[in-house]
This record gives structure tokens, C-alpha cells and sequence, in this order.
């Protein structure tokens, strides 16, 4: 949590402002901006949010969130996350192949159900997934730019910092 606030005190202070004007355009008291910086009170992801776009940064920025350097080169590169998706608890996936002479159409996709009891994480995969199509289509349609996605992308990104993925144990 204080390192939430050293965050939104030190972006706060690149852009010369006080937690005054920081409340001000958050329409919090002063107090409450001093409760975020000294970790005090845990601000909401909304809240989260707001400060990240009044300070001028990305919301998974503000909570810590470092991206990891995934370097996806070559088709074996993604081979190999999706068998690491597969290695982790709360996550699971189907494979659906429809293939000649059984179909006329040759295709494959991954199918997370939402509704897995024993995959608690699928309904979240699914949500985003979800937005993701939307987001995108309203990208490709002109309805959005590509600063208006990666906003929303490095937001979702920030609220699923904290969901942990452990690898499955062997039973």
C-alpha cells in the first residue's frame, strides 16, 4: 500500500502539483490525497484510475505493475506459453480442431468456459477476452485510436496485477 502512495506522491511532484490540487481534481479532501500517499487507506481501482490519468501515467505504473519481456519471435515461442497456461491452477482450456473431411473448415481455438468450478480464474479470462473483442472491433471500425486501447489494455492490466496464477500440483 505505501508503495501505492510513494507512486502517486512521486508522479504527483514530477508534475509540480500538491496534494491539494490533487484532491481538487479528484474531488477528495486533502486528508484523503495524504491517506493515499502514506498508504493509509488503499484507494479503489476507479480511484486508481483517476489519479493515473490526472498524473499523466498508466494505472499498472501506478500500482507496480511491471510488464514482463515477453518475446514472441517465432511460432515455437507461442507453442511454448500456451503449454505454461496449461501449467497453472485456476486456469484451464479446451482445444477444439474441426478438420477435413469432417468439416469443410479447417480450424482451431481454445475455449476457456467461464462457469469452471474448478478453473475459478476461466470467468475472469473470459470477461476480458470479452472486452478485449469489443475494444479491438471498435479500434479496427475508427470508433477508438491506439492510445484510447492501450489506456484501457495497461488498466486491465493494473486490476489483474494482484491475481496470482500458481502452478498446479501433481495429485
Amino acid at each position: 500500500m505505501e508503495d501505492i502512495g510513494n507512486r502517486i506522491k512521486s508522479a504527483r511532484k514530477a508534475l509540480h502539483m500538491s496534494q491539494t490540487d490533487l484532491a481538487n481534481k479528484l474531488g477528495k479532501t486533502m486528508r484523503t490525497v495524504q491517506k493515499y500517499e502514506s498508504g493509509e487507506i488503499e484507494p479503489s481501482i476507479a480511484i486508481i484510475n483517476e489519479i493515473a490519468r490526472i498524473l499523466q501515467i498508466s494505472p499498472a505504473e501506478l500500482i507496480g505493475y511491471q510488464k514482463q519481456n515477453i518475446r514472441l519471435e517465432t511460432l515455437s515461442d507461442v507453442l511454448y506459453v500456451l503449454n505454461e497456461i496449461n501449467k497453472k491452477a485456476g486456469l484451464h482450456f479446451e482445444v477444439d480442431v474441426k478438420r477435413p473431411p469432417k468439416t469443410e473448415e479447417w480450424s482451431c481455438s481454445l475455449k476457456f468456459s467461464g462457469n469452471d468450478k474448478q478453473a475459478e480464474n476461466n470467468a475472469d479470462i473470459c470477461l476480458f477476452l470479452e472486452r478485449y473483442a469489443d475494444e479491438w472491433e471498435s479500434l479496427e471500425q475508427g470508433f477508438s485510436n491506439k492510445d484510447r486501447f492501450d489506456h484501457w489494455f495497461e488498466t486491465e492490466l493494473a486490476y489483474y496485477a494482484n491475481v496470482a496464477l500458481p502452478d498446479k500440483t501433481d495429485d
